[in-house]
């Protein structure tokens, strides 16, 4: 079967589903699935998934939860901690004719908060669509190539194109905030492919590596009170600040002595970034006392790259609070507290010479002109894949903004290219025939 022909089908057949393939991801969008770790509110838009596609020939559907998958609380890479009551995951599969390689596709349904608010773009769960870009929250991350995705294995079902090797697609919970359980959880049941596909919001680059981070927050302790009384007090925002306000020179010199690993972050002139987002100093309650607090603090994240393991991180960043706290003992009467608030989101680097890489740059030169392939600019849950299954995991998604903030969108457009590259990408290296 020649490329020419190839497009051509994949050009018409993915037309005639374009507004079912919108119509999804708007509703997906319009269903909240928040992640407020521990917790985690995904149930609604799962069982809305789990309906819409029960009932289509030849796809096999499984729905459950991390904690009913046998041993998973065993396994080096479960993350305590998380709450899994209703937050089941949802994967399909579409069993092959036997004789050629797998493929999965997966996909988190959990987002972020609707936070911070207001949106100006009517509220975070309107599925509202305005010069071609749908906004909501998990539009871009990562609702919208969800619905492609799995509109992906329907297409395939509908017309009956028939392929040699196994096709499955998956709806976890629990990625954001560090989780991955979710991701674990389906590995661990059984869900496994010769290569596994993360449509995560990677601007239409391919990427066959990911980074690495994790969480950390930092305490400072003081001498609580008002002195009123004459007390010898120590305030801890003034230590706090001190570190906070170092934070820059730190990001600067990981970023400066950065040596990645592997082949692609090497040119990348600042690939660890650095994200100081919350800060506490004192009583913050309503009706909160005026007074010194005994303690403060700010959390942080920090990138790592391929190569550097998580108690290679630990050190770094201890070090760094540890050298910064010596120079003034005024203002830090006690060494600083650095805390892991995360499991450590291992990188990775699937094999540049991939046989799955190439044929992404076709399909993607077709509809889009052009092909980047490169290191993924975040951290997820592909080390799941890649590090504790030897899965070769590539991350392939869509074209958007404002991930984790107000008024997040993705390109409506590139829903549909997506259809047309993973058409493309499934025929090729599942052995199907149109």
């Amino acid at each position: 079967m020649n490329n020419g022909y190839l497009f051509k089908k994949i050009d018409a057949i993915v037309c005639d589903y374009k507004e079912e393939i919108i119509g999804l991801a708007r509703d997906l969008v319009k269903i909240p699935s928040e992640n407020i770790a521990p917790d985690g509110f995904e149930k609604d838009a799962q069982e809305f998934l789990y309906d819409k596609f029960k009932d289509i020939n030849n796809i096999e559907l499984d729905k459950f939860t991390p904690l009913e998958v046998k041993g998973i609380q065993d396994h080096p890479a479960y993350f305590k901690g998380r709450n899994y009551k209703d937050r089941p995951n949802v994967v399909g599969q579409l069993k092959g004719q036997g004789g050629g390689k797998s493929i999965i596709f997966s996909n988190h349904m959990d987002t972020v908060t609707r936070n911070p608010l207001p949106w100006k773009e009517n509220d975070p769960f309107s599925g509202k669509i305005k010069d071609g870009d749908l906004f909501g929250r998990g539009s871009f991350d990562m609702k919208g190539a969800l619905a492609s995705t799995f509109m992906l294995m329907k297409i395939i079902s509908d017309l009956d194109i028939g392929i040699k090797g196994d096709l499955m697609v998956e709806s976890v919970v629990d990625e954001e905030n560090a989780g991955s359980n979710g991701t674990l959880a389906s590995r661990i049941k059984g869900y496994n492919a010769d290569v596994a596909i993360l449509p995560e919001p990677s601007m239409l680059s391919i990427c066959p590596g990911g980074k690495g981070g994790k969480v950390y927050r930092v305490f400072t302790e003081g001498k609580a009170g008002t002195g009123y009384g004459g007390e010898q007090l120590v305030n801890p925002a003034y230590g706090l600040g001190a570190l906070m306000r170092s934070i820059s020179d730190y990001s600067d010199y990981i970023n400066t002595s950065a040596k990645p690993a592997g082949h692609y972050y090497r040119d990348e002139k600042k690939p660890r970034e650095v994200i100081l987002d919350k800060v506490q100093i004192g009583d913050l309650s309503p009706g909160g006392n005026i007074s010194i607090p005994d303690k403060a603090w700010f959390s942080i994240f920090i990138q790592s790259l391929p190569g550097y393991s998580e108690h290679d991180l630990d050190e770094e960043f201890r070090n760094f609070i540890t050298d910064v706290s010596k120079k003034d003992k005024k203002v830090f009467p006690a060494e600083p507290e650095v805390v892991g608030l995360t499991r450590y989101l291992w990188p990775f680097e699937t094999d540049p010479g991939h046989k799955s890489i190439p044929i992404l740059e076709t399909a993607l030169k077709k509809w889009h002109n052009t092909a980047q392939v490169e290191g993924a600019k975040f951290a997820c849950d592909g080390f799941i894949f890649h590090k504790y299954f030897s899965t070769p995991t590539i991350i392939f998604g869509p074209r958007g903004g404002n991930a984790h903030a107000q008024d997040e969108f993705v390109k409506v457009d590139d829903l549909i290219l997506m259809t047309k590259v993973f058409l493309y990408l499934v025929l090729r290296w599942c052995e199907g025939e149109i």
